[in-house]
Formats: C-alpha cells, sequence, structure tokens
C-alpha cells in the first residue's frame, strides 16, 4: 500500500511541476491539465435524432413499397407518374427533415431510380454518385456502378 501511495504522490509532485515550468514559460495550467486527460472521446458521427430516423425508416419503407410493389401497368401513364410522385415525395420527405438518416445511400439510389424512370437519365447519374459518396454497401455500390455503367453506354452512342 505504501508503494502505491509514494506512486501516487510522485505523479502528482510531476504533474504540479510540469504545471509550473509551464506556468513560468509563459503558458497557462489548462493545456497541461488537457494534455493529462488525453485525447478526447467525442462522438465520431452526427448524433442522430430516434424519432427522426424511426419516421425516416418508415417514409423509406413506404417508397420501396411504391417503386417495387406497386407498379401500375404499362400503359397507364398516369397511373405510373402518380406512382413516381408518391415515391419522389416520400424520399424528399426524408431529405428535408432527416438529411443525416442512416440510409440515405438508399435514399438516393431510389430516387436515381425514379428519375431514370421518368427518362432524366442526367439526374438518375447525379444521384447515384451522391450514393457512391454515402455508402460503405459493397452491395449497392456494385449495383450503383452497373447503373452508372448502364447509362454512360448510350450517351457514347449518341
Amino acid at each position: 500500500m505504501k508503494l502505491r501511495n509514494n506512486t501516487l504522490l510522485l505523479f502528482l509532485l510531476a504533474a504540479l511541476f510540469a504545471a509550473a515550468s509551464e506556468l513560468a514559460a509563459g503558458g497557462s495550467v489548462c493545456s497541461v491539465a488537457a494534455l493529462a486527460q488525453g485525447p478526447g472521446r467525442g462522438p465520431i458521427t452526427v448524433p442522430r435524432d430516434p424519432e427522426a430516423e424511426k419516421q425516416s425508416y418508415k417514409s423509406l419503407d413506404a417508397a420501396k413499397f411504391y417503386f417495387y410493389k406497386r407498379k401500375p401497368g404499362k400503359n397507364d401513364k398516369e397511373g405510373m407518374e402518380r406512382s413516381n410522385k408518391a415515391v419522389e415525395d416520400r424520399l424528399q420527405e426524408i431529405l428535408d427533415l432527416n438529411p443525416n438518416f442512416a440510409r440515405i445511400d438508399e435514399v438516393y439510389f431510389l430516387l436515381g431510380e425514379v428519375a431514370l424512370r421518368r427518362g432524366d437519365s442526367e439526374k438518375a447519374v447525379e444521384y447515384w454518385n451522391k450514393v457512391l459518396k454515402e455508402t460503405s454497401d459493397e452491395k449497392l455500390k456494385s449495383d450503383v456502378q452497373k447503373r452508372l455503367d448502364e447509362n454512360k453506354t448510350p450517351s457514347k452512342k449518341g
């Protein structure tokens, strides 16, 4: 027990000596205290609002449902436009209310798909490039790269 107390006493004396030396050199004691604490352990990512995340997941699920499951007939142009609008509105709601959404990469991917469905391949490529910047999901990256390759080929021919 005595050895432990002596070690603690030596550590405190060393810290006090360092603080005194810092003051004599024109510095401040705060910088020495900050160094003694070590590096900060703050959050690396932006904290997410749990309620906004929950709502965003619901909106993303609804958008996926309208995009993948509820397709109108090929001859029903009005129905297709309504479906695209419903998907786009849900996804835009996510972007507006929760830009730090955990699955923002999927939001951009679906926006690209809707843009392509409408015939705006430039906008689709813009969204898919955002996906490549945002995602760490290898499967999604390969899907996006495939889409980008498919949409570059026609523009080279024309």
